[in-house]
């Protein structure tokens, strides 16, 4: 399957109604509650493949989130059944950029006391965000440009 295929279409498109029939994905609503102005937001996941969907308030998928580690209940992705490039360390995906003439940003941080580094190649109107720590990919998230 070639996931990234996905991005950009409707929750109600025929290729995602499929796939979420195939896996009885349920769709949560998350509405601005507490009235802050934030949009409608709709979710939805495949915790035995590795997968979380995430679609805007027109119900279109912007972004997908693989995680290729078993993590907070979500077994670990196969990257190479979806249609991806695997790259095990940050330099193999820079190397790769660089050799593809493909843009590309990197860098490294800090989250909630986990050191990260990642990379994120620049594909014409989607992103593959690769996200390492420990030195290992942990999680890729495909997301449409400006999104």
């Amino acid at each position: 399957m070639k996931i990234v295929e996905f991005l950009n279409k409707s929750l109600k498109s025929k290729e995602l109604v499929e796939f979420f029939e195939d896996y009885d994905v349920e769709v949560i609503y998350m509405y601005d509650r507490l009235y802050e102005g934030m949009s409608d937001r709709y979710f939805g996941k495949i915790a035995e493949l590795g997968l979380e969907f995430s679609f805007d308030e027109n119900k279109i998928l912007k972004t997908i989130f693989i995680f290729t580690q078993k993590i907070e209940g979500y077994s670990q992705a196969n990257i190479g059944e979806l249609s991806l490039q695997d790259f095990p360390t940050k330099e193999n995906a820079i190397d790769f950029a660089k050799k593809n003439d493909i843009n590309y940003k990197e860098g490294n941080g800090k989250f909630l006391g986990t050191e990260l580094d990642w990379v994120k190649l620049i594909l014409g109107q989607y992103s593959i965000h690769y996200q390492y720590s420990g030195g290992a990919l942990n999680q890729v998230t495909l997301q449409i440009e400006n999104a």
